[in-house]
C-alpha cells in the first residue's frame, strides 16, 4: 500500500526530534562524565574533578583565574626560583598546587601529584569532600551539583594556605566589621549577574598593593620624617611571608642637581621562612616613622616608597607606590 505524503511528514519530523533529543543526552553526559573525570585519587577522600572541565560552563571566571596569580601559582619562573631558595619541602610546595582545601582532613593543604602547572584552579577551593562543588547557590541538576557553602565566601577558605595573613586579618577592624577575604581580593562585578572576580587581587596585582598603604613626607627640624600609614589594608602590610620586601628611598640633591645623599631604609625586608612576626610589617591602621637627616640647604628631597614581590627583583622590576618631592630651603 503507498505510504502518503503526510505519513512520510509525520515519520521524518519522529526521526529528527528522536535524534536531537538523543544528541542532547549524548552531550548532557559526556559533560556530566567530563565533570565527574577523576584526575587523580585524593587524600581527602573523593576523587579529585577534572579542573579543565569547568571552563565549559564557567568561562569568564575561567579567563579572569587563568590570567591570575592563582593560575601561575606553580609555574611562575619567581615561584619556582623561590622553592630553591627559601626551601624546597612540600610545605612551601603544597599551598602552590594543592588537592581540594575544602576537602582537606588536616591542617596543612596537600601537595597535588599530578596537574601541577595549573597551580591554584578551580577545584582546589571549590571541591567538596564528597566530590560535589561550593558555590554560592545549590543546582542539583547541574553537571558539577553545586553546593551553597558559607564557607566558601568566608576568610576561613583562604586561611588554610594564607596562614599568616589571615591570622593577621582576624586581629585587625576588618574582621570586626565582617569584611572578609574576598570583600577587596575578588570584590563583586558590576555584571546582570552579581558573582565576584576571579582574577584574585593581591600582591601582584599594583592597583591593589597601593590603594592599601600611604606615605607622607615632613620636616621636622634637620629631619625628613617619612610616615608610612597601612591604611586600607585588612592584614599586615606588605602581605604574605618571606620575600615581599618595603623600602623607603630618599635622595637629596642641591640646587646644581649634585646628589648630596642616597639612602635606602628597609620597613620589611625578607624573613626566614615560615619564621616571621608582625613587627617585621606595617599591621592594620598602623603608622612607621622613617627618619633621614637633611644634610644642606636649599636643596630637593625626592621620597620614594619601593615595594619588591621577590628580594632578587631589579629596581626596574619594583613597584614604586607613591613619590614625593620637597624642595628644603633656607632658614
Amino acid at each position: 500500500m503507498p505510504i502518503s505524503m503526510k505519513s512520510n511528514s509525520t515519520r521524518m519530523v519522529r526521526i529528527i526530534v528522536a535524534a536531537t533529543l538523543g544528541l542532547l543526552l549524548a552531550v548532557f553526559l559526556g559533560t556530566a562524565a567530563i565533570y565527574r573525570r577523576p584526575s587523580l585519587p585524593s587524600a581527602a577522600g573523593a576523587a579529585i574533578l577534572d579542573n579543565a572541565a569547568c571552563q565549559r560552563c564557567h568561562k569568564q571566571a575561567w579567563d579572569e583565574w587563568a590570567s591570575s596569580m592563582h593560575a601561575r601559582a606553580w609555574r611562575d619562573p619567581a615561584v619556582q626560583a623561590s622553592f630553591g631558595t627559601f626551601g624546597f619541602d612540600r610545605k612551601c610546595q603544597s599551598c602552590h598546587a594543592a588537592e581540594p582545601t575544602l576537602a582537606a582532613t588536616g591542617a596543612e593543604p596537600i601537595l597535588r601529584t599530578a596537574d601541577l602547572e595549573s597551580g591554584v584552579n578551580c577545584v582546589t577551593c571549590h571541591q567538596l569532600s564528597d566530590g560535589s562543588v561550593a558555590a554560592r547557590r545549590t543546582i542539583a541538576d547541574a553537571p558539577c551539583r553545586p553546593t551553597e557553602s558559607a564557607l566558601l565566601v568566608s576568610s576561613a577558605s583562604c586561611a588554610v594556605c594564607h596562614i599568616d595573613s589571615h591570622k593577621d586579618w582576624s586581629q585587625s577592624s576588618f574582621a570586626l566589621q565582617h569584611q572578609e577575604c574576598q570583600t577587596c581580593h575578588m570584590p563583586l562585578l558590576a555584571t546582570a549577574a552579581a558573582r565576584h572576580t576571579h582574577a584574585c587581587l593581591g600582591g601582584h596585582d599594583e592597583t591593589t598593593v597601593r590603594s592599601g598603604v600611604r606615605s607622607e613626607s615632613v620636616e621636622e627640624g634637620d629631619d625628613i620624617v617619612v610616615r608610612v600609614t597601612n591604611h586600607a589594608t585588612g592584614h599586615n602590610f606588605p602581605g604574605e611571608r618571606h620575600h615581599r620586601t618595603l623600602m623607603v628611598q630618599m635622595i637629596e640633591r642641591s640646587a646644581d642637581g649634585s646628589v648630596l645623599l642616597s639612602r635606602q631604609e628597609t620597613i620589611k625586608g625578607v624573613t626566614p621562612f615560615r619564621a616571621e612576626s608582625s613587627a617585621d610589617k606595617i599591621r592594620s591602621g598602623q603608622t612607621v616613622e622613617v627618619r633621614f637627616p637633611i644634610v644642606a640647604r636649599p636643596a630637593e628631597a625626592e621620597v620614594t616608597l619601593i615595594y619588591k614581590l621577590f628580594p632578587w627583583y631589579t629596581d626596574r622590576e619594583a613597584t614604586v607606590l607613591s613619590r614625593e618631592r620637597m624642595e628644603l630651603s633656607e632658614r
